[in-house]
């Protein structure tokens, strides 16, 4: 099998698209993981209970997990771009919100919102890698 001579080689693009995705799936990891080392501040902070402590967790993981296939369905609606804009923007504006919380509700609304946004970023990845790691 010939290789052609003018095949294309990989740019710098694609090098830095996988950089800036390697920088989102950290930024994922470590939001998610954040509150639990904060955890125990806020249980003494707000008078919160390990089991209510465990609904503020939960809420994350039910609305990431439930928006995952509309994440898939909206990114497929928009494309990449628009997607991980507004997930990453608005993961980040819920993120930045939950310092302010003032009580228990506000952090399980702030918790739930976050993996509302952060849902689509992982099929959002998934679409880029195919794309420009054919």
């Amino acid at each position: 099998m010939d290789i052609p001579v003018n095949a294309a080689k990989p740019g710098r693009r694609r090098y830095l698209t996988l950089v800036m995705i390697f920088i989102t799936v950290v930024i994922c990891y470590v939001d998610r993981a954040n509150l639990a080392v904060a955890s125990a501040h806020i249980q003494e902070e707000f008078g919160i209970t390990k089991a209510e402590m465990g609904y503020v967790f939960s809420a994350f993981a039910w609305l990431y997990t439930l928006c995952q296939i509309p994440g898939g369905w909206f990114l497929d609606r928009v494309g990449s771009r628009v997607t991980y804009f507004i997930a990453i923007f608005g993961w980040s504006v819920a993120t930045l919100f939950q310092g302010f919380a003032t009580g228990l509700m506000s952090l399980i609304g702030l918790r739930a919102i976050t993996g509302i946004f952060e849902a689509p970023a992982f099929p959002t990845n998934n679409r880029m890698v195919t794309s420009w790691f054919p």
